[in-house]
């Protein structure tokens, strides 16, 4: 899947692990199971995927001081990523 490529090509995994994937990161959130939680950036905004997109690329957006750095990623990439996290359940 070009989402999981995504995710294991850049940055993501320095910080997030999901199981079965060499993203180990433990920096930040595990995502191995993103799709069941309830909200996005500990509770900022509602976990949907639209969301996700827009945290993607630019979480201070919701969350000021947010470690999370914007992914610079062009409109593609962002929508092959989210519909591979939207499969973690």
């Amino acid at each position: 899947m070009a989402g999981r490529r995504i995710f294991e090509r850049n940055a993501c995994i320095n910080c997030h692990a999901v199981n079965g994937t060499v993203g180990t990161g433990r920096f930040g959130p595990d995502l191995t199971h993103l799709m069941s939680r309830d909200t996005l950036g500990s509770g900022v905004i509602t976990n949907t995927p639209e969301n996700l997109r827009a945290w993607i690329k630019a979480p201070d957006r919701f969350k000021p001081g947010v470690l999370m750095p914007a992914m610079n990623l062009n409109d593609p990439e962002i929508d092959q990523l989210v519909a591979y996290l939207v499969t973690l359940k």
